[in-house]
């Protein structure tokens, strides 16, 4: 009877793994903006305004491996246009004037990550931007701003620092958001949870390029 209990418990602990494992990926609609932003890390122009009111707007607040909720989140806003992916991070954090940017590997510092996957084919790039400003690479733009308890992270995606055209309405790509966050208590955090590495294509959310 014992033998059939733990058993018991080892099967439905797994199903319920499984089930953990297999959730859905989150998807977006992002709206194509009229005018481009100005990447200065203000967030005061027009096309963020309209992602928020289409609701193109994330809430980046689960640790990686999806086990918790942490206590500073972050919101992310997207939109595009025939140029670029644009993505706006709103980072929430008990003192901006703490975070950290001391490490020398970029990914221990306080920073964000996207990684993008055009038209899921499971090749990724991933593009990430710390709390000093640095960039992991030179083929996009970003801005930062700090005041209060956030910070502001503003960046502009070429298509061709995917080595893509400009999607076309319609169009899905997978996508995820992620970071690091030491300041406001240290967790590794993800829009689309990846229960474990960030660069896990088949773990993205998808993005749906609308009008």
């Amino acid at each position: 009877m014992k033998r059939f209990t733990v058993w018991a418990l080892v099967l439905a602990l797994t199903l319920v793994l499984g089930a953990v494992a297999s959730a859905a990926n989150l998807e977006l609609v992002i709206p194509k903006a009229r005018t481009a932003p100005k990447i200065d890390g203000k967030l005061n122009d027009a096309a963020w305004l309209q992602a928020s009111i289409k609701g193109s707007k994330v809430v980046i607040d689960v640790d990686n491996t999806g086990s918790w909720i942490v206590e500073y989140p972050r919101v992310a806003y997207l939109t595009y246009d025939d140029e670029a992916l644009y993505i706006a991070f709103v980072i929430f954090a008990p003192d901006v004037n703490k975070l950290e940017t001391s490490q020398s590997n970029w990914w221990q510092n306080d920073e964000v990550e996207i990684f993008l996957d055009p038209n899921q084919k499971g090749i990724h790039t991933q593009f990430g931007v710390t709390a000093s400003g640095y960039k992991n690479l030179d083929t996009f733009e970003a801005a930062i701003d700090k005041s209060g308890i956030r910070w502001v992270v503003e960046t502009a995606i070429p298509w061709s620092a995917v080595n893509a055209t400009a999607p076309k309405v319609g169009d899905k790509w997978g996508l995820n958001l992620t970071g690091h966050q030491i300041a406001a208590g240290e967790s590794w955090v993800a829009w689309n949870t990846t229960y474990g590495a960030f660069a896990n294509p088949s773990r993205f959310g998808v993005v749906t390029f609308g009008e």
